[in-house]
């Protein structure tokens, strides 16, 4: 009976309203951790599937995961319900607690979805804390759970990776920032960008349409952002093929070394991608992937996006790319994105970024 009524507080958790974000203390624990509440034998048996959909590596040139997981048991949960990302995987039928967690926490309609096969993921943010990320992963049985994750693996990833990129986006937009930059982008290239302080304006080209901003902190470790626009452009110009030459052509021109000898190209044979994406409700090509120079010296990732601004006319590609080969690169390339994002085309009559 206990056992039971403990499990009833459990599920009765996740039937609490999250509305009231204002009156809940901040989630903890670092945002690429992932607290996987799944019995011990339900992970022996999804533990593949489940390292495919959130640690798959990407490199930078050496492999990273964005998120690492660590696992507990169902009775942990009341203990770990402050964690920044939760996951909880169970089946419906199952005999064990996840089942009669699963079937207590869903009411009988999703419960009806999840055996039809028509619904497996339920995700709820700033459910108990703020800040926080809670995913319900579930199945009818457990094969039902393991095959909806090997087809949905890179989509159950990007719910929690798109929260911590817009937790990293509301923080970044609280710092302070570059005000000068950021007027000298809109009044002479009728752009806006969030340009937090230590950043600063390496190349600046009205001829060829190109900014390119610096950073250099922490010790030992480059970062460039890069805009570039094109008047008069059409939409058509959107493909992989004018994604790839314009990002070679411009860093041919401003990624140099000092004394001219080398300069930065695409890594064309390994881990190059390009996607189609929505970028701020527009279409646009995403290409990611690793740079280097020309002559091999050095290198990294590197992520840019193009597309075209109805209102202006203009083909866009913005680029970051980062190097810190002492350091792990995946929260600089983040950040780099998460900068991305704050671009704004301005209207022809505004000058200030908003």
């Amino acid at each position: 009976m206990r056992a039971h009524l403990s499990l009833l507080v459990i599920a009765s958790l996740i039937l609490l309203s999250a509305c009231d974000i204002d009156g809940k203390n901040e989630a903890i624990g670092d945002s690429d951790v992932i607290t996987l509440v799944c019995d011990s034998s339900d992970y022996d048996a999804l533990q593949e599937v489940i390292e495919n959909a959130f640690t798959k590596p990407f490199f930078t040139p050496q492999p990273e995961v964005w998120f690492r997981l660590v696992r507990h048991d169902l009775g942990d949960l009341l203990d770990v319900k402050k964690d920044r990302n939760i996951v909880i995987i169970g089946a419906l039928d199952a005999g064990n607690s996840m089942g009669e967690y699963m079937r207590s926490a869903l009411d009988a309609d999703v419960q009806a979805l999840v055996r039809k096969g028509e619904q497996h993921v339920f995700v709820q943010r700033d459910l108990w804390y703020r800040g926080q990320t809670v995913m319900h992963i579930a199945g009818a049985t457990l094969d039902d759970v393991r095959n909806y994750m090997t087809s949905h693996g890179p989509e159950l990833e990007y719910y929690l990776k798109s929260a911590w990129d817009e937790r990293e986006r509301k923080r970044l937009l609280r710092m302070p920032r570059e005000e000068e930059i950021e007027q000298r982008l809109a009044e002479k290239h009728g752009f806006g960008m969030c340009v937090i302080k230590d950043w600063f304006v390496g190349k600046d080209s009205s001829a060829i349409g190109a900014v390119l901003l610096r950073r250099q902190s922490p010790a030992e470790t480059e970062r460039w952002v890069l805009v570039h626009y094109v008047d008069n452009a059409s939409p058509e110009m959107l493909t992989n093929e004018v994604a790839y030459a314009t990002r070679n052509r411009l860093t041919e021109m401003l990624y140099r070394t000092y004394d001219d000898s080398s300069w930065v190209v695409i890594d064309s044979v390994n881990y190059l991608q390009f996607d189609e994406v929505n970028f701020q409700d527009r279409f646009a090509i995403r290409m990611k992937g690793l740079w280097r120079m020309n002559d091999f010296s050095m290198g990294g990732p590197f992520v840019g996006y193009l597309f075209y601004d109805e209102q202006q006319r203009r083909l866009y590609f913005i680029d970051g790319s980062a190097f810190a080969p002492k350091y792990e690169k995946k929260k600089l390339i983040q950040d780099l994105d998460v900068m991305l994002s704050t671009f704004k085309a301005l209207p022809r009559n505004e000058k200030t970024p908003s």
